[in-house]
């Protein structure tokens, strides 16, 4: 998991094709902003000299883009994603949002059309979890807006081949697993969708954008609101208990996730 604490946004001339050409780069950095400007002149130097000698992009782990809130430890840290929301990235534990199941003719045998969507989908989880022991055996199972979240105590490395298979099996947004692989860890959402509060949604262009008093004056509102909601509700413990463990209690704090709050 790789993430930033200062961030540069700025235009650059290369030569392509004999041409002079225009780019704008957004670069980060762990020691200042001065660095990540010097990150973005070497960034603009080294894709002019791709493109002249026609080579292709190289694939890289992906940093997060987005605005560090907090630094829980090295494995764990709060960012602001797009519309506003906090997110906890971490390579410490493995999140699974599911809002959709899958069923069979065999399912109607199991009984499963007797239960809730969300029952459905958590039912799933365990069957699927059995038969892929490197999931582990420690789970906190969460009620979302939509459908359900799992925490595993077992980190699963997000970036490896059986991984993606076992989040398709489980139902979990390609996108979703794209994205855990680009970046080297799991997100979850910790505060509510601004849409879903019917409060106005901010767009943060860069993490840039968060150390202006447009998104401070909006972050103030959008807090106000979010103290209404909760973001998930726990359900059940499957395995040995991991709660009291520091980022879970963060998370279950940060998503009221005791509080019976309606979900958004």
């Amino acid at each position: 998991m790789k993430f930033y604490r200062y961030w540069s946004e700025s235009k650059h001339h290369i030569r392509v094709a004999g041409r002079d050409k225009e780019i704008r780069l957004l670069t980060g950095s762990a020691v200042s902003e001065q660095d990540a400007l010097r990150e973005a002149e070497q960034q603009a130097r080294l894709i002019e000299q791709r493109i002249a000698s026609g080579e292709e992009k190289q694939q890289y782990e992906t940093a997060i883009k987005e605005f560090i809130s907090e630094q829980l430890d090295d494995q764990n840290v709060v960012s602001v994603c797009r519309y506003g929301a906090k997110i906890l990235n971490s390579s410490q534990y493995t999140f699974y949002d599911i809002d959709h199941v899958r069923y069979g003719l065999f399912d109607f045998f199991k009984g499963l059309h007797k239960l809730t969507p969300k029952q459905r989908m958590a039912r799933h989880f365990t069957d699927v979890a059995k038969k892929f022991p490197q999931l582990g055996t420690d789970f906190r199972i969460y009620e979302t807006a939509k459908g359900i979240r799992v925490i595993g105590r077992q980190y699963l490395d997000p970036t490896a081949a059986s991984s993606a298979r076992i989040m398709a099996r489980l139902n979990v947004d390609w996108l979703y697993t794209k994205l855990s692989r680009k970046q080297q860890c799991y997100r979850a959402r910790l505060t509510p969708k601004p849409f879903r509060m019917k409060i106005k949604t901010i767009r943060v262009r860069s993490p840039l954008m968060c150390q202006t008093d447009e998104y401070r004056q909006w972050d103030d509102m959008y807090r106000q609101a979010a103290s209404r909601y909760a973001v998930v509700n726990f359900v059940e413990a499957i395995g040995r208990d991991f709660a009291q463990e520091p980022v879970i209690r963060y998370h279950d704090d940060c998503c009221q996730a005791h509080s019976q709050l309606k979900l958004a």
